[in-house]
């Protein structure tokens, strides 16, 4: 699965990478390394940051990205990472979960998350809740008590997402919840977690096809 791109496309990423490039210079990488929870190297200049059980090496003030085997980052993935760091404030995480309408402007954004992050989810393992648990367990995520069939991924170190299924039945279709835990805020920008749920289910169904 593809992430659907902001309105704008690939010129809008741009500028907004280049954006986050500058906002990164301003900060002491190893602040930027305690707060997001991630390494910096002093030899290298560089930040090696976990995302959705890989690694990718930012190197800094620069702020050009490498996953593990050595490929740039996509834009995409790149303006993720860089506003995971700049963002990343080092608050602890509460364990309490939120649904995006909790989040700092969310509730004007309700219905389109939904059709853009649950319903896909839906979609891909409604009906395989099992594989859903296969998938998610491939890239790091843990089971989690509760009702229904539920799976805590790290998508960052400081940036949990936890998703819900509950299978459908004769009676009752299938339903799904993705909720995200209550100091998100101090981690991304909301517009942010709109479009993370695409990129971990993504990231799901390849490692299925491994």
């Amino acid at each position: 699965m593809k992430p659907q791109l902001p309105e704008g496309g690939y010129f809008n990423l741009a500028v907004a990478r280049d954006e986050a490039v500058k906002k990164l210079s301003l900060y002491d990488p190893r602040l930027l390394a305690r707060n997001a929870a991630v390494d910096f190297s002093e030899g290298n200049r560089s930040l090696a940051i976990p995302f959705l059980h890989r690694l990718y090496h930012l190197s800094y003030p620069g702020g050009t990205i490498y996953d593990d085997e050595g490929k740039e980052a996509p834009v995409y993935q790149s303006i993720l990472l860089l506003h995971y760091l700049v963002t990343a404030d080092g608050t602890p995480l509460s364990g309490e979960w939120i649904s995006y309408r909790h989040l700092p402007g969310g509730e004007i954004y309700t219905e389109p998350f939904r059709r853009r992050a649950v319903l896909p989810f839906l979609q891909a393992y409604g009906a395989a809740p099992q594989s859903f648990v296969d998938d998610a367990a491939a890239i790091g995520g843990r089971r989690s008590p509760g009702s229904g069939v539920s799976m805590v991924i790290p998508v960052f170190p400081r940036v949990p997402l936890k998703l819900t299924l509950w299978p459908g039945d004769e009676e009752l279709p299938a339903s799904a919840a993705i909720l995200f835990d209550a100091q998100a805020p101090s981690y991304l920008p909301t517009e942010d977690y709109a479009h993370l749920p695409a990129l971990v289910i993504g990231a799901m169904q390849r490692r299925s096809g491994e």
